[in-house]
């Protein structure tokens, strides 16, 4: 067997990693195009991601910090109609019909008049005519801006069914 898995999300880092037996590793090492190419990482993402390791660890009352957020986002988000598919990790899909564009202008509208910064899915990664907002809760994250954050959505989802992002930039309010 072959464990593989990268450092993007839970680790927020970079790069990623493979375990499994010392002659499958060693064959792989040497013949991965991937791996022939590559460098190593860079010294302050080694030494953030040990860190990291390091605070998981030690803290692990974190751990369930995080799942409560997550839980209380996912849950908000199914409550209010979104479709998440199956995830069944923090890392939060919100699933939803529209074009690159459209996706594009509601990533702004969420950044900057909700101060809520998530990444976007979009063809060829998906079928066309989807889009999928990636929010990633954390620990840090509290209960109330689950909550904004719920409302934010519910908002911007609006906004999409009615056609506010077909053809330009979505209308900044500045506080």
């Amino acid at each position: 067997d072959v464990y593989f898995s990268t450092f993007a999300k839970s680790m927020a880092g970079i790069g990623a990693f493979l375990a499994g037996e010392p002659d499958i590793n060693q064959y792989l090492k040497y013949n991965m195009r991937s791996q022939i190419f590559a460098k190593s990482l860079p010294m302050p993402f080694v030494i953030g991601g040990l860190k990291r390791l390091e605070l998981l660890r030690k803290s692990p009352e974190l751990k369930d910090k995080l799942w409560t957020i997550a839980d209380a986002l996912q849950s908000g988000l199914r409550d209010r109609g979104f479709n998440l598919g199956a995830t069944t990790s923090c890392v939060t899909p919100v699933v939803l019909q529209g074009s690159v564009d459209e996706a594009t202008q509601m990533v702004n509208d969420l950044r900057k008049n909700y101060g809520i910064f998530c990444s976007i899915v979009v063809y060829p990664v998906i079928p066309k005519g989807m889009i999928i907002l990636r929010l990633i809760p954390t620990a840090s994250h509290t209960l109330e801006e689950v909550r904004l954050t719920l409302e934010a959505f519910s908002a911007v989802a609006e906004k999409l069914s009615k056609g506010a992002y077909n053809g330009g930039f979505a209308e900044v309010r500045i506080a």
